[in-house]
């Protein structure tokens, strides 16, 4: 399967929404679950890693197509408030999605200065 789409993700809601799509995530609700692994024809930087196979968690982490950071928000999910990060994520500035890199490309993300301060220790 192609992964080739019309048009290049704009804003962090279409980077993951695209996402979830190449992985066949329908909403990032629910209860909390284990991933599946992935298919052959999935991005690399979107497969599951060894944390989302073994660990219940929202979906919606297995979006982001930062390996590192997927593992930290599941592994470290006792020691920060998940509400905030989505609040900050979603309603504050927090990536800029480079156009015409496709969503998976963690190259194409960039993290804004308040995400950072706030959030970058998930991503180390």
């Amino acid at each position: 399967m192609s992964y080739e789409l019309p048009y290049s993700p704009s804003t962090v809601f279409s980077a993951l929404f695209t996402n979830g799509q190449i992985l066949g995530i329908l909403s990032c609700g629910g209860l909390p679950n284990i991933s599946p692994p992935a298919s052959s024809d999935v991005p690399l930087t979107l497969h599951p890693t060894l944390a989302q196979l073994t660990t219940p968690h929202s979906t919606g982490v297995d979006r982001f197509p930062f390996l590192r950071m997927r593992d930290n928000i599941i592994l470290m999910n006792a020691f920060y408030d998940g509400d905030e990060f989505q609040r900050d994520l979603f309603t504050m500035p927090s990536f800029t999605i480079t156009p015409g890199i496709p969503s998976w490309d963690p190259r194409g993300w960039k993290m804004e200065k308040y995400f950072a301060d706030r959030w970058g220790f998930l991503f180390f």
